[in-house]
């Protein structure tokens, strides 16, 4: 998926974004498999909280599963990442294509355990962060950079005597 049809399901109904991003699934070193999905989940409430009046919320998050440490033939889930706070919605398709290119070639061996494909997972999801263009594109609507004029002021208390 490009990235102008993802920023354009983004500006409409998100739950048709989601039905693109198709989980994947892949064997890391020590033969563990490991399933990653993007969807919407729902938040667990308790029966005390529902008491209360609390419901369940919905949310974007990146579920990973993995039949580490359990019977065969069983996933469990081990680790979660939310939108908003662990990764940006709009570099969905960014980091799900680099999800597929690892799943599909040699270096997914490099990982012997879930753990260790986490890390490695996050330090992408950072890296794609960083090199992202929006964050010059909002640098350049602070205000110091659109009239530098107000903030080009000198600090007239290094001119007078504070001894």
């Amino acid at each position: 998926m490009s990235i102008t049809s993802f920023n354009r399901h983004m500006n409409s109904d998100p739950s048709q974004l989601i039905d693109e991003f198709d989980p994947v699934s892949f064997d890391l070193a020590s033969g563990d498999q490991v399933k990653v999905a993007l969807g919407f989940f729902w938040t667990k409430v308790d029966e005390i909280d529902r008491m209360m009046g609390e419901l369940p919320v919905q949310y974007l998050a990146m579920r990973f599963y993995s039949d580490e440490d359990t019977q065969p033939r069983r996933t469990q889930q081990f680790h979660e990442l939310r939108h908003g706070k662990d990764f940006d919605p709009h570099q969905c398709s960014k980091i799900w294509q680099w999800l597929l290119d690892h799943a599909s070639s040699r270096d997914r061996f490099d990982h012997e355990n879930a753990d260790d494909f986490i890390t490695c997972f996050e330090a992408v999801i950072d890296r794609i962060h960083a090199e992202d263009g929006d964050m010059l594109v909002h640098l350049d609507r602070l205000p110091a950079f659109t009239l530098p004029s107000a903030f080009d002021r000198i600090d007239s208390s290094i001119f007078t005597d504070q001894t």
